[in-house]
């Protein structure tokens, strides 16, 4: 049976048991995600901002809340993903409220002083170097794990919750497998709820403001900036970059950098399940090169953001190992 047989025959089979699902769904579960899509709705409209974005989010949990119930394990695999959106998205009505004083001049003078290499011209950051030793291939290939990286995470946690425990022979990788797969994009949502609580009692400037506005007090004003992404956009004639960086809700949101957190957290997890632990190296380090070569981030903000990852992971594994015991402990 080819694999295009096989799709047809599941969404048969999933249309043929909905009116059975449906009639034994509770009533809450039928009246929840409407009432929620709506009230999300609602609130960006009343706040001015209600965009084809927030429609798209609002269809994607309506039809997976009513698609039947192998789309309802599909929704609380994604779900946890498209909660961070929304509140990344929120950052834009209360950013000004809550950020503390920025750091500007701080995470240039740590990268300088622990890192600094050392020219002609003088001492200058990892940074600083990088952007007088600019090559295309490496801008393809920095723009292009740039460009994917929540992709790539979402992926390598698609192939732990939906594939690894049906693949897995070592029982207690299996086991692991199937207690700590759909945690991975809920790691992912507070991971970034942790990251995104920084950018307000840590707010600091990224390397592509300093090259741009230097080291004096910030300007508020500042518009946010693809910095070395734009290269990308530029050989391939494309707008990638500079659309997606239009859209950003904090440019002051440097530390700690949730682009290295999600490539670490995805290694933490591949070598914990011993599965796609070479790629996941391969993101990791790349990730950790790109940020710094495209000036996007200091070596400080990979250090702070590893460690966020870290932490977040120690802190799921806690969880499900509390949730087993219990579970255990009331089979007794």
């Amino acid at each position: 049976m080819t694999m295009l047989n096989k799709f047809t025959l599941f969404f048969i089979n999933e249309a043929k048991g909905w009116p059975t699902w449906w009639q034994n769904l509770p009533r809450r579960k039928k009246l929840s995600p409407v009432l929620l899509v709506l009230l999300f709705w609602g609130v960006s409209w009343i706040l001015g901002g209600l965009l084809t974005d927030h429609i798209f989010l609002g269809l994607i949990i309506l039809a997976l809340s009513y698609g039947g119930k192998s789309a309802r394990i599909i929704l609380h695999f994604i779900l946890p993903v498209i909660l961070t959106a929304i509140v990344y998205d929120s950052q834009k009505y209360y950013k000004d409220l809550l950020q503390g004083t920025i750091h500007v001049r701080f995470p240039y003078e740590f990268d300088k002083r622990l890192f600094g290499i050392e020219t002609a011209s003088g001492r200058l950051t990892p940074n600083e170097w990088w952007q007088l030793h600019l090559n295309p291939v490496l801008d393809l290939v920095c723009g292009f794990f740039y460009l994917f990286f929540i992709a790539i995470y979402i992926s390598i946690c698609a192939w732990h919750r939906f594939f690894l425990p049906y693949r897995q022979k070592d029982p207690v990788l299996r086991n692991r497998a199937e207690k700590l797969g759909p945690l991975t994009t809920w790691a992912f949502f507070w991971l970034n709820v942790l990251g995104y609580s920084t950018y307000y009692w840590f707010p600091a400037a990224p390397p592509w403001y300093v090259a741009k506005f230097g080291l004096g007090p910030a300007d508020l004003t500042a518009l946010p900036d693809p910095a070395g992404c734009i290269r990308f956009d530029e050989i391939l004639g494309t707008h990638f970059f500079t659309s997606m960086y239009s859209k950003s809700a904090n440019i002051f949101g440097a530390i700690p950098s949730l682009h290295i957190s999600y490539p670490a957290l995805a290694m933490l997890f591949a070598f914990q399940l011993k599965s796609l632990r070479a790629f996941s190296v391969i993101f990791y380090v790349t990730m950790c090169f790109s940020a710094v070569y495209l000036n996007h981030h200091y070596i400080l903000d990979v250090i702070w953001g590893s460690a966020y990852a870290l932490l977040i992971w120690w802190w799921v594994n806690l969880y499900a190992n509390t949730k087993t015991t219990r579970e255990l402990s009331d089979l007794k």
